[in-house]
């Protein structure tokens, strides 16, 4: 709507110019049609530049149709509230632009603030009238601020107003990383730094009237389309408690099992600050949620931070039919790598052999060389059972398998190899 409204303007401007004597207009169906006329450029660009960014954030939250119906309203009665003052003496297309400028302001607006910001509107109205009410349709630009502020704070009466679960936007970024930096200013970090690099594809955000709230979102795995891991997923402070976070979550199992996702994965840790868990609400949600822990690795993160890893079935997941089972039962281990947010664990590199364990001598000695403190490996189930004893041979204690992983009934086992003492 928002881009129609300013090609209507430029279109009127550019066939029939400035109208520079409002004595024209006599009565108030005049004003009412000359409020896509101009008196100066400066007066229509002005316009024009609040209409393009207000009108285009009011469209965003509320839709064409009720940004439509919002600058009908602006238009009509705030015209109407210049004439019966005034009399016919106006034009311009200011009362949208002002009725969408207060939408804006106050859509994204904290409830703690409204407030200093209705004294600041009202501060900048008393300016507009000592100083510029000889040339401002002043009572226009009053009225309309009053009906589209009064819009963005009372629209749940014309319609719900609970949290609602968005797709994140660049304009959400600055609000998202806050949220996170509450809890974990290492994990805000983290979050600006990927999300500037790799976009906002699967991350949403939990806003109410123009707030963020929360945020949340998923990836797929690398490895099997059908899995999903949660991505970053943090609600303001302010707000919890509130269930908002249980709201997010159910809103998000919703978005995964439109896409087919089989199971969901959920890696965070235990760490503890001066004597608080402080992910503990978190894993209580994600229990409440028939979530369960399948892997626990201690010391992953730190000498005193486990590395957990919580699995939840997606109940309504149909599944096909079972692939053949692979007959090669060996495993060569290529090289290893940094595991992320590790303190100092090699992750291992593998590929599928016909039968037996290679490499792991050479592999074990380049993590030595890395001053690594464990070693880990994630493998399929079936080529765990056969490499057990031999894995065993070298260190290895299996700590715990993702269920059903890779498919149903075949899942990934995880081995760590302690270096420490060795």
């Amino acid at each position: 709507m928002t881009p129609f409204l300013c090609l209507a303007i430029l279109w009127v401007w550019f066939q029939a110019g400035p109208l520079t004597d409002a004595a024209q207009l006599q009565n108030f169906q005049d004003s009412l049609g000359a409020v896509l006329r101009h008196g100066s450029l400066s007066h229509m660009l002005m316009n024009l530049g609040l209409i393009a960014v207000a009108g285009a954030v009011t469209e965003r939250d509320i839709g064409a149709l009720r940004s439509a119906g919002l600058a009908l309203a602006c238009v009509v009665l705030g015209s109407l509230a210049q004439f019966l003052i005034t009399g016919p003496d106006f034009l311009g297309i200011s009362a949208a632009a002002y009725g969408f400028l207060a939408y804006a302001i106050l859509h994204s607006t904290p409830t703690e603030k409204l407030v200093q910001t209705w004294v600041l509107i009202l501060m900048f109205l008393a300016l507009e009238v000592w100083f510029q009410s000889d040339q401002l349709a002043i009572y226009t630009h009053i009225t309309s601020i009053l009906i589209g502020g009064g819009y963005a704070m009372f629209g749940s009466l014309f319609g719900g107003k609970e949290p609602v679960l968005k797709p994140m936007q660049m304009t959400h970024l600055s609000a998202v990383i806050a949220i996170i930096d509450e809890t974990d200013d290492d994990d805000a970090r983290e979050a600006e730094s990927t999300l500037l690099e790799e976009g906002f594809d699967g991350m949403f955000v939990l806003q109410q009237r123009g707030q963020v709230l929360g945020v949340t979102g998923y990836y797929l795995d690398e490895q099997v389309p059908d899995i999903a891991w949660l991505s970053w997923t943090y609600l303001t402070k302010s707000h919890t408690g509130e269930g908002y976070g249980s709201q997010m979550m159910n809103n998000l199992l919703g978005k995964l099992k439109d896409q087919g996702v089989r199971k969901l994965f959920i890696a965070t840790s235990d760490y503890d600050d001066f004597g608080k868990q402080l992910y503990a609400d978190a894993h209580r949600m994600y229990e409440d949620f028939g979530a369960e822990v399948e892997l626990k690795i201690p010391q992953f993160h730190g000498t005193r931070e486990a590395k957990i890893i919580y699995g939840l079935n997606n109940p309504e997941f149909v599944p096909g039919p079972a692939e053949a089972a692979s007959q090669k039962t060996g495993l060569r281990i290529r090289d290893g790598a940094p595991e992320a947010e590790s303190d100092r664990v090699i992750g291992l590199v593998w590929r599928e052999t016909d039968e037996g364990l290679s490499g792991m001598e050479d592999a074990l000695q380049d993590a030595r060389r890395q001053y690594a403190k464990q070693v880990s490996l994630a493998v399929p189930s079936d080529l765990s059972e056969a490499n057990s004893d031999a894995l065993a041979a070298h260190g290895f204690e299996k700590t715990g398998a993702l269920k059903d992983y890779y498919a149903p009934g075949l899942h990934q086992d995880w081995w760590i190899c302690s270096l420490a003492n060795k």
